[in-house]
């Protein structure tokens, strides 16, 4: 089959990872498979290693939003795609929007990595256009399968490319200081990465003898940096920047404990890549996310969100050197039962072959009407790119939020009206 990836761009983290290992797999399998992203982003060099066609299309900045989308929609249509699969993110807005625009014949997959209100919003705001969807961990597909009843909702856990025999025997053994490591997005947001000098601070009152490495980039770096040097921890704390994906697995095997202190999540795959390098996570506790991906003092800790000291009791656990060990090893085995590669990428085949026969379809309103007032465009998108720049960011964002609003709440009024019981 002929398929297309789709996310805004190829940056380190978890959604341009699990295109990766998805497209790497269905390359394996036979497939012709295209990565398109917006812009290119640091990891865009590492797809034609894996064998993977690559599209980031040259867009004029200076035309509109709708006319960026229709060249967009144009493209994958003349070049016939089967299936279309979609990471769903606020920053792939042009790509879920040229969904809107695509021939019957192309099925669309919507991939949420997330279980927050704002992702369902985004994947409510084109439920006409998807023909389906997956959700990446047992919480994420309940949770989109209540807010879409009418629409097929898959559930396929999170999987990744296992550690070879000798990568595995290059993993450094248990000795003292502990190495700690993070691997993230540094957005405190999402990812808790300002509890990370707490944590720090707390093993250093506590006496316990560990270093923290950070590997990653993003609009906290700064912030954190300097969270480190006010709480006198530069001596403790080493910031890596972003890394290949190929450094990251590496720096797993290199260090002991995998600190992840997240707010929210769909299904990490750095939790899962950390145990398949015999990194012991320990891990905020996400019911249906984490706790799946982790077994609870046998792979790994889970802690309650945002508690410091139960972390670093979790941590101080692994002073043991048999205990590190057994979770090490448990880890490792866990990980390669559960969670590989071609575990995920066999379930992906089998709703490629369901859709090549025809499953879950629809029948887009553009398609029939070819009219855009069947896309949820707003005034704003009509604008050339030059006027747009033009207009204060904050006023953008108010339009757009409040156009959002309208749109949910009219929703909702269609759907309290079609529930209402027929009178006469």
């Amino acid at each position: 089959m002929k398929i297309l990836l789709s996310l805004d761009e190829m940056s380190p983290g978890g959604g341009p990872k699990f295109m990766m290992n998805l497209g790497r797999h269905l390359v394996a399998a036979g497939h012709d498979v295209t990565v398109w992203a917006e812009r290119k982003g640091e990891w865009w060099s590492e797809l034609p290693h894996l064998g993977i066609s690559a599209d980031c299309p040259t867009l004029n900045r200076n035309d509109s939003f709708i006319h960026r989308v229709r060249l967009v929609a144009d493209s994958w249509n003349s070049r016939r795609y089967d299936v279309v699969f979609v990471n769903v993110s606020g920053f792939n807005r042009l790509a879920q929007y040229a969904c809107h625009l695509l021939n019957d014949a192309i099925a669309v997959v919507y991939v949420l990595h997330g279980d927050w209100r704002e992702l369902y919003d985004l994947a409510e705001m084109d439920v006409r256009a998807w023909n389906c969807a997956v959700g990446v961990s047992p919480k994420v597909r309940e949770g989109a399968a209540a807010r879409f009843p009418a629409k097929s909702v898959i559930g396929i856990d999170n999987g990744i490319e296992l550690a070879t025999a000798t990568e595995r025997q290059s993993r450094r053994e248990w000795e003292l200081p502990l190495r700690l490591l993070f691997v993230g997005r540094l957005i405190d947001s999402h990812k808790g990465v300002f509890r990370l000098p707490q944590i720090l601070a707390a093993c250093r009152a506590r006496g316990l003898p560990v270093t923290l490495s950070v590997i990653g980039d993003g609009p906290d770096r700064r912030r954190l940096a300097r969270l480190f040097v006010r709480e006198g921890l530069g001596q403790m704390a080493t910031m890596m920047g972003m890394q290949p994906p190929s450094a990251i697995a590496a720096a797993m095997r290199d260090h002991h404990v995998f600190v992840f202190p997240t707010n929210t999540e769909g299904m990490p795959l750095v939790v899962l890549e950390a145990q398949a390098n015999g990194c012991v996570p320990v891990v905020t506790m996400l019911p249906g996310i984490t706790d799946v991906a982790v077994e609870d003092r046998v792979t790994g800790r889970l802690m309650a969100l945002g508690n410091i000291e139960e972390c670093v009791d979790q941590i101080a656990d692994m002073l043991d050197r048999d205990v590190w060990q057994r979770h090490s090893d448990a880890a490792v085995t866990h990980t390669e039962r559960l969670f590989s590669l071609s575990a995920m990428g066999e379930q992906y085949e089998s709703l490629l072959a369901s859709l090549a026969q025809g499953a879950h379809p629809i029948s887009r309103p553009y398609a029939q009407s070819r009219s855009l007032a069947d896309v949820p465009f707003i005034w704003l998108d009509h604008l050339p790119g030059a006027v747009l720049r033009c207009l204060p960011v904050k006023t953008v964002r108010e339009l757009r939020r409040r156009k959002n609003k309208a749109i949910r709440t009219i929703r909702r009024m269609k759907l309290f009206s079609r529930d209402q019981p027929k009178l006469g």
